[in-house]
């Protein structure tokens, strides 16, 4: 007579606990990247070009504070290669300490930071120090949650778990638009001589958080298994190219959509182009994308728990070649310069294309492709890279492509179109990991309503 399936509940389950406070202390390091990003991104538009530049002209003064804001993405791929490194030695949960530790000293330095009148050119040069200080944090930050979250979940709920970073971001976005929106209230004399600075001495309650849960979180298994039996890689970053490199290749392929797109609407669309093109208030399209974060809380982690149950590629092609049909009337929708017809069309193609079908699977199918050894490597390697090539791009390309255009959009939709086509070809091109085990000592069929034979090693 066959054995009777076990059935797992709460109190059978000595690993529940450790993998919510994991994915807790993951999603709390996701909240304070996207907060620091939010800010400072604000700041340099409104404060930093008045009070730390201010012994230069207003323009050359806000193209330093601009590019004191680009310093952040050019430190993101050396920290994060440097941080993954590690991460892939020593293990994901004292690396991600350090990222926190990174990320929240320089935001609350920059809360602290003298002005330019108090002590001359030291104050822009440690602002640029304090920005590569979070920029080197924040290029492993939400790899290295990705990695740690997959490993930490079962089999069937790897996609939930890992989605819940990414919501995270979102989340910080609008802790950060709601914290700024208030202190840009008070009379301008005294949001820049100390109201801008609230929001950044803010965050202390994040990291001290994120701090005691992390310090009290617990190593992944599937690392842990990793070091028990001599696996570990004294260089991953040579073994994911060497063994992997097409993936990672394709894993950049894939990251197009959620880079091009997502930061053409981001970094283009709310002054570049509905103010100055379209010549409509500078909040309209503030409140179509923070709407659309608010959409993407819950977005993201549905798609992620609907991954678990159809797969990953299926929700991640589908919502590539949603962008590539939807690119067009995306654009058609904004030049109505109606702001519910905005806001609908960016909830539409920002929330629930891009965030939620694409970028909700996209932390556990990455991490799935990828050996416990190479996998916080080659996840930022290929992070990275999009980031570089196609993101921080983005709204420059965009502005050309409109101006090649006569002011018209069709150019840069084609654009977005082609990054929605070149993901779904990539995830095409690569195998679904949805039922795949990532440990050795993991019982196959465990937990995820899959049989033993429906499970692959992934490390093979």
């Amino acid at each position: 007579m066959p054995d009777s399936p076990v059935v797992e509940t709460a109190g059978q389950d000595p690993q529940r606990r450790t993998r919510r406070r994991n994915a807790m202390a993951a999603v709390v390091g996701s909240v304070l990247e996207w907060y620091d990003f939010f800010l400072f991104s604000t700041s340099a538009a409104l404060v930093f070009n008045k009070i730390y530049f201010s012994g230069e002209s207003e323009f050359a003064a806000t193209l330093a504070s601009f590019a004191t804001f680009a310093v952040g993405f050019a430190a993101r791929p050396v920290g994060g290669l440097i941080l993954a490194h590690f991460g892939d030695r020593w293990g994901r949960k004292p690396v991600l300490m350090v990222t926190l530790l990174m990320m929240g000293f320089g935001t609350l330095a920059i809360g602290v930071l003298p002005t330019y009148e108090q002590i001359g050119l030291w104050a822009p040069a440690l602002l640029v120090v304090c920005r590569i200080l979070q920029g080197l944090g924040v290029g492993a930050e939400l790899g290295g949650a990705y990695v740690w979250t997959t490993e930490s979940a079962k089999p069937g709920n790897r996609g939930f778990y890992a989605s819940l970073p990414g919501a995270g971001e979102f989340l910080g976005v609008l802790c950060a638009s709601g914290s700024m929106a208030v202190v840009s209230s008070l009379p301008q004399e005294q949001f820049l001589s100390w109201g801008w600075r609230l929001p950044y001495l803010a965050s202390l309650l994040v990291v001290i958080g994120g701090i005691v849960l992390r310090y009290t979180s617990e190593e992944s298994e599937s690392f842990k298994d990793a070091v028990a039996e001599g696996r570990t890689e004294k260089a991953p970053l040579v073994k994911a190219v060497r063994g992997h490199g097409r993936r990672i290749l394709l894993m950049v392929g894939a990251g197009c959509a959620t880079a091009i797109a997502s930061y053409s609407i981001q970094g283009y669309l709310p002054d570049a182009y509905t103010t100055q093109q379209l010549g409509l208030p500078d909040n309209v399209a503030v409140i179509a994308i923070t709407v659309a974060s608010a959409v993407s809380i819950f977005g993201v982690p549905f798609c992620g728990w609907l991954c678990d149950r159809i797969g990953r590629r299926p929700l991640i092609i589908a919502g590539g070649l949603a962008v590539a049909v939807c690119a067009g009337p995306f654009w058609l929708l904004v030049g109505t310069e109606s702001t519910p017809l905005i806001v609908m069309a960016v909830i539409l193609v920002f929330a629930v294309m891009l965030n939620s079908m694409i970028f909700g699977p996209a932390g556990s199918f990455f991490s799935e492709l990828l050996p416990t050894e190479v996998r916080y490597t080659g996840l930022v390697l290929a992070r990275e890279t999009t980031a570089v090539l196609f993101s921080g791009t983005a709204p420059f390309i965009a502005t050309l492509l409109v101006h090649a255009g006569g002011g018209s959009p069709w150019l840069l939709a084609g654009y977005m179109a082609l990054s929605g086509i070149v993901t779904a070809v990539s995830v095409l091109l690569l195998p679904e990991t949805a039922p795949r085990v990532l440990r050795r000592k993991e019982p196959r069929g465990a937990g995820d309503g899959r049989t033993a034979a429906d499970n692959t090693y992934a490390e093979v």
